[in-house]
């Protein structure tokens, strides 16, 4: 019996001893943060913006960047498209998994001969008309949004500038 009132003590004096120093231990390295930062830190786009603008030599060239990116390049496309090609062809009217896409831009939705389509894309080709370059960027942007439940299983291109680029190879392949 006096052993059981050993082991209570020590187990009660134990946990006093980690509850004392933890709490002593709280005083001594209380660890508050700053009212005021020492140094401010600009956010990291800002700052990767001001360092692109004091490397390029001023504003001129900073301004002029955004607009150069903005134009539709065949090329860049190109590279963009190796992300769709494993499903269609863009220079050759044979299709794949998905439909071929020569000449899209301007053809009718849900068209191409010998492709069994599904039945919502069939449902949407009536409402979309054509592929139109809008339609394209739409379409290509979020596929299951604009046509849920087709058999695209692809879920679209985040970057509209990849998007605009892949229409603008869609075009030049199709010549």
């Amino acid at each position: 019996m006096r052993r059981l009132g050993y082991f209570a003590v020590s187990i009660v004096l134990t946990l006093a001893l980690i509850f004392g120093v933890r709490s002593f231990a709280n005083m001594i390295f209380n660890a508050r943060p700053p009212a005021k930062p020492a140094v401010e830190v600009p956010p990291l786009r800002e700052a990767k913006a001001a360092a692109k603008q004091e490397a390029g030599g001023g504003q001129q060239q900073a301004e002029a960047q955004p607009a150069a990116a903005s134009a539709p390049d065949a090329k860049r496309g190109k590279k963009v498209f190796n992300k769709c090609k494993a499903c269609h062809f863009a220079d050759q009217e044979k299709n794949k998994v998905g439909p071929h896409l020569v000449g899209i831009v301007g053809r009718p939705v849900a068209s191409v001969e010998g492709f069994k389509y599904s039945g919502a894309m069939k449902a949407k080709a009536a409402e979309l008309g054509t592929w139109t370059e809008e339609n394209l960027m739409r379409y290509l942007a979020d596929p299951k949004g604009v046509v849920p439940g087709n058999k695209m299983a692809f879920g679209g291109l985040k970057k509209e500038q990849d998007i605009k680029d892949v229409i603008a190879y869609l075009k030049e392949a199709a010549k």
